[in-house]
């Protein structure tokens, strides 16, 4: 029977998955945070500095004397660079300390010559070793600085150390590749006839479903009741965080007297719609965050009521989440460390992880990504405390993820800064989420969101995205995403753009000669339908495409 003529035609389909190969990235991410007898060569050849050959570990003059955050003892001037508007200046080092304790923090800064100081990152440097020092600037003047190394420590040694500038335009470019690479697969499609030759023009339509990666949106209790928010939210979102509603201070007002009525709403509102929840938060280590009537608990009432509190609220929603912040702010705060120990925020993960072994659990921290200028939760610090999480007693199977909240607040937020915290978080190898994404207002808000969310997006070990925003109907102030109307407002459209710009949506693509095409995709579900003009019938298939497969290929076959 010749094709043309064939009545009743079937489409079969085999998607073939080989390899489970690892991209290798440009971003820095994978370089080791210990300390190393030797230092590594310094990145890009130390790019604007070149200290690669000059030191050969020597140690440069240190300038003992208060540094002018207060905060430092002994300062080390590095270089005097001149910076253009608008760069992006990567920087690092490898550094140790001496004639002092054992462990110190060594900060770089960026000195104007106004004497102002512009704080890129730090870590912690040991005696004997070297580590490695990442950070970064964003240049929002042309000038001369002066790079300093800052430190407790009696001595700064510092060896391979680089400044490398890029303009915005490369910095795009570079974030677009890095997208190409960590969020997409090369699928391949192969079409044939019955006889098993190939489908010469095959016209294959592909529409994505589902996203692969999680970028989703903050909820509160207004979408309980107002539809046009319901519909607003459910329309673009798969993925969110309740505000306040799951919080201790909103699920027990009164000691002893639970009440989840608006936390379990809101959870079926976001089951019927498929959209998945991370449990925000099981505790919040902020004294001024508690019920009032846990505040001044005495330790053994405190251990009491936080034992019942956390079985609660994870057995309640067992099942039901994607992932839990068990400790909220807890490099920031320590109300339960004061009151409990030390291993207050150990014991308790360890608690949530035996009642929900398969449960995703994350600390959650703020100006990790944000702030250059806090130093309470710098990325070290944040990988010093989780490490210690996770070696408490009973904690070696938990499944541990690090959360970022991301609130933005100064004019020009640092993307540097914040890629090299990506950097070091990531070499723990865990996921990284940002949790609470938002942006201080001012009229550069839309263009700084957006900035902060492509960094992230293209970012390898970023895994998931919730921002912190809404309709100004369901009382989102900070940052206002639709109008009274439900319109977008120039927030609401970088979001919008975002959304859309990080799907493949509707793709068609026909087949050569040999049967074949070729597509990069986004990672997520989609439904294909294949057909020929030389058959009058066609048929619907569904694939994955993720980012755990190296090379996807789909076979597809008219039977007659």
């Amino acid at each position: 029977m010749k094709i043309a003529e064939a009545s009743v035609l079937l489409v079969t389909c085999i998607v073939l998955f080989s390899g489970h190969g690892v991209f290798s990235f440009s971003y820095d991410y994978s370089a080791t945070m210990e300390c190393l007898a030797a230092p590594k060569r310094a990145q890009y050849g130390g790019g604007m500095i070149g200290f690669n050959q000059r030191t050969n570990g020597s140690t440069l003059s240190s300038e003992l004397g208060v540094s002018n955050d207060g905060l430092h003892n002994t300062t080390l001037s590095l270089k005097t660079v001149k910076l253009e508007k608008g760069n992006l200046y990567t920087f690092s080092a490898w550094v140790q300390i001496s004639n002092g304790s054992e462990s110190e923090t060594v900060a770089v800064a960026f000195k104007a010559s106004n004497g102002e100081l512009v704080h890129g990152g730090e870590t912690m440097a040991k005696q004997g070793c070297w580590s490695l020092l990442k950070g970064g600037i964003v240049a929002e003047f042309t000038g001369v600085v002066e790079i300093l190394l800052m430190s407790k420590a009696m001595e700064i040694r510092v060896d391979n150390v680089s400044l490398q500038p890029f303009t915005a335009k490369e910095w795009r470019s570079h974030q677009d590749k890095s997208i190409d690479k960590v969020r997409k697969k090369k699928v391949s499609f192969k079409v044939t006839y019955a006889n098993g030759t190939a489908a010469d023009g095959a016209l294959i339509l592909i529409l994505q479903t589902k996203s692969g990666f999680p970028f989703g949106c903050g909820m509160n209790h207004y979408i309980v009741t107002d539809e046009a928010y319901r519909q607003w939210f459910a329309s673009r979102f798969k993925v969110t965080s309740f505000t306040n509603e799951m919080k201790w201070y909103s699920t027990e007002k009164t000691r002893g007297v639970e009440n989840y009525t608006v936390a379990d709403a809101m959870v079926n509102f976001a089951e019927q719609n498929g959209i998945s929840i991370r449990g925000h938060n099981v505790f919040w280590d902020n004294r001024v965050m508690q019920p009032k009537w846990v505040k001044d608990l005495p330790p053994a009432e405190l251990m009491k009521a936080a034992t019942r509190r956390l079985n609660s609220v994870v057995s309640r929603y067992a099942g039901r989440l994607i992932g839990w912040d068990v400790m909220n702010e807890n490099l920031h705060f320590r109300f339960f460390e004061d009151k409990l120990g030390e291993n207050a925020s150990s014991m308790f993960y360890s608690m949530a992880y035996h009642l929900d072994p398969s449960m995703t659990l994350f600390m959650n921290e703020y100006n990790t990504i944000e702030n250059s200028k806090d130093h309470t939760a710098t990325a070290c610090k944040y990988k010093e405390e989780l490490e210690k999480i996770l070696s408490f007693p009973g904690n070696a199977g938990l499944k541990a993820a690090i959360g970022l909240e991301g609130h933005f607040r100064d004019p020009k937020p640092n993307i540097a800064f914040m890629r090299s915290a990506l950097d070091i978080l990531g070499t723990m190898g865990l996921p990284i989420w940002l949790t609470e994404v938002d942006v201080g207002g001012g009229p550069d808000q839309a263009h700084n969101l957006e900035d902060i969310l492509r960094e992230g997006y293209s970012h390898p070990a970023v895994e998931g995205i919730i921002i912190f925003g809404g309709p100004i109907a369901a009382g989102f102030k900070c940052m206002t995403l639709a109008n009274y109307d439900f319109e977008p407002t120039p927030v609401g459209e970088v979001v919008d753009k975002l959304i859309n710009e990080w799907k493949s949506g509707r793709r068609q693509v026909r087949t050569d000669s040999r049967g074949m095409s070729e597509i990069l995709l986004f990672h997520g579900d989609y439904r294909v339908k294949v057909s020929h003009r030389l058959i009058n019938s066609s048929k619907s298939i569904n694939f994955k495409v993720t980012k755990e497969t190296e090379n996807i290929t789909v076979l597809l076959q008219f039977d007659a």
